[in-house]
């Protein structure tokens, strides 16, 4: 049955012989069942003299972080009356989805408090850890569960910066070995994100983040996907996109952007590369839900009369299709 309570001792804590730490401050803790009063709370309160005891041979414990831990190892101390093997699978909760972390492990626990070898999880940042066990033939008894996050030379440090342009925000860092996508959260406050955005293993580099409002302050994280899970988050960085000015015009490849409107109308853009690429960026992301509904698109040349600079908005529902040309090298 579930139980809405957490852990109370500090935000982390070690109990004694056992490696790792004690699940965060502000932990829920929930079970399938429990005995009489052998509440799953005292699965994570970091004594080992008090326990969860299920009232079946085969039962879950489930832990609710108040923010994303970081771990790639649980340690677990059992009891079992018989002494009996046990088997354990952890599951890690990451955007609201429950994954398997490790496969069954099995341990043999004692008719004592048994401090059981740590099992080994997949590297990352999760929302809650899940453990289904499987006594044998003994009802599951978890006195103690510990976290731990042993040395790795995996995504753990993400060093992300943050250019600002006009209208948008070009994000770079470091690549992580055996990424297959990159997640970008952001928003308009330290600490608060509310848009996501999903990079392509290759987009490392240089990733544009378009359709921001000039003047307002952006704050972005970053986190790789490895083998189907998600690292920490980089370090946030922030910028502000300024407008005005005329943008970089490079020396490099250009190319030509003819965007079809649903009324017949041709617009045709020349465009460098750089501002091809943001313009597929919007509407990709446009396109996935993401973003504003319109993206200003510079006319450089053609400004006539007293402007600093001409734009020419187009709306995403009102696109029919868009042609690009690139010029010969």
């Amino acid at each position: 049955m579930p139980s809405a309570l957490a852990a109370e001792k500090g935000e982390t804590n070690v109990v004694e012989k056992m490696k790792g730490f004690t699940p965060p401050k502000g932990t829920i803790a929930s079970s399938g069942s429990q005995y009489t009063t052998y509440d799953p709370k005292y699965a994570i309160d970091g004594n080992l003299e008090t326990k969860w005891w299920s009232r079946g041979f085969t039962d879950y414990i489930q832990l609710n972080f108040p923010n994303p831990t970081e771990f790639n190892f649980v340690q677990i101390a059992g009891y079992a009356s018989p002494a009996s093997n046990t088997n354990y699978t952890l599951y890690g909760l990451q955007n609201g989805t429950w994954k398997v972390i490790s496969p069954k492990e099995t341990r043999y626990v004692r008719s004592e408090v048994t401090i059981t070898d740590p099992i080994e999880a997949a590297t990352g940042a999760y929302e809650g850890l899940k453990i289904e066990a499987n006594g044998g033939s003994s009802w599951v008894n978890i006195h103690e569960i510990t976290l731990g996050l042993t040395n790795t030379t995996d995504n753990s440090s993400i060093d992300m910066k943050a250019v600002p342009g006009d209208s948008q925000v070009t994000l770079k860092w470091d690549e992580v070995k055996g990424a297959e996508n990159y997640t970008v959260k952001y928003g308009t406050e330290s600490g608060k994100y509310t848009e996501t955005a999903t990079a392509t293993k290759d987009a490392y580099g240089d990733f544009i983040i378009p359709g921001l409002t000039n003047g307002t302050k952006y704050y972005f994280v970053v986190s790789a996907k490895v083998n189907g899970v998600d690292s920490k988050y980089s370090n946030e960085a922030s910028a502000t996109p300024q407008g005005g000015n005329q943008p970089e015009q490079p020396s490099g490849d250009r190319a030509i952007l003819v965007v079809t409107m649903d009324n017949g109308l041709d617009k045709e853009f020349d465009l460098s590369k750089k501002e091809l690429n943001a313009f597929i960026a919007w509407y990709d992301a446009k396109d996935a839900g993401r973003g504003a509904s319109f993206y200003a698109i510079d006319k450089h040349s053609n400004n006539k009369g007293p402007f600093s600079n001409r734009k020419d908005y187009v709306i995403f529902n009102k696109i029919l299709t868009f042609d690009v040309s690139e010029y010969s090298k």
